[in-house]
């Protein structure tokens, strides 16, 4: 979701792939996911827009994430970027700080999975985006490092999947979110959505990954049954 606000922005000339954006180490959100942060050193570095999308979108990123909402206009902005597109079943309020802050935050920034494939049809489409952006976002998402065993967990080892995952912490024995959505390629070309949220559950990461990947596996099934069916005279 963000990423396309910022990619839309960036088509518009509102910002830039190349520019150069401050990190100081002492006033990002401290103890929490960020690849960005542990392969850079010093109290003090740049990065490009681009790395932070790819930091934010391949790598789930949380300090990555921030920064670019700080970029967009926050929050309200990309609530109000989503409403724009017609997407109505979706609430963007917070960013990570104020979530890790406050984890019942978090249950404010929701979307439902029929918004979410929503979402995923319009980027897919190919209407959105310039040519340059849609090819950049496509490929963040095949290059997604997070949640390997999720949607991808069962598919076929050459299916390529363009998909992003979300993933709360641990609280008093529950996960939050267990989140991932994307476009799962299927063999006659035809893109497939797919966007499963797993809530609150009391089970094992590995088992909640499971449930993803069962039901990615059983829509990519139903599709190839549909190819493969022979249609009557």
């Amino acid at each position: 979701h963000l990423a396309m606000l910022v990619l839309h922005q960036v088509d518009q000339g509102k910002l830039d792939l190349n520019q150069s954006v401050a990190v100081k180490r002492s006033a990002v959100l401290q103890n929490t996911w960020s690849p960005m942060m542990k392969e850079h050193q010093g109290d003090e570095f740049t990065v490009a827009v681009q790395q932070l999308l790819q930091y934010s979108v391949s790598h789930s990123d949380n300090v990555a994430c921030d920064l670019l909402f700080e970029l967009v206009g926050g929050p309200a902005a990309l609530h109000a970027y989503i409403q724009s597109l017609g997407i109505k079943e979706t609430e963007v309020v917070a960013n990570e700080a104020q979530m890790h802050a406050d984890d019942q935050v978090q249950y404010k920034n929701w979307t439902s999975m029929k918004a979410a494939a929503q979402l995923l049809k319009k980027f897919e489409q190919k209407k959105q985006l310039s040519e340059t952006s849609q090819a950049l976002l496509w490929k963040w998402m095949v290059e997604t490092t997070t949640g390997p065993q999720r949607l991808k967990g069962l598919l076929p080892a050459s299916t390529i999947v363009a998909h992003k995952t979300g993933t709360s912490g641990v609280r008093a024995g529950k996960t939050a979110a267990t989140n991932d959505v994307g476009v799962i390629m299927l063999p006659d070309g035809r893109p497939l959505l797919v966007a499963v949220f797993v809530k609150d559950s009391a089970e094992s990461e590995r088992t909640n990954e499971a449930i993803i990947a069962q039901v990615a596996q059983a829509a990519y099934q139903f599709e190839l049954k549909k190819l493969s069916a022979v249609s009557p005279d």
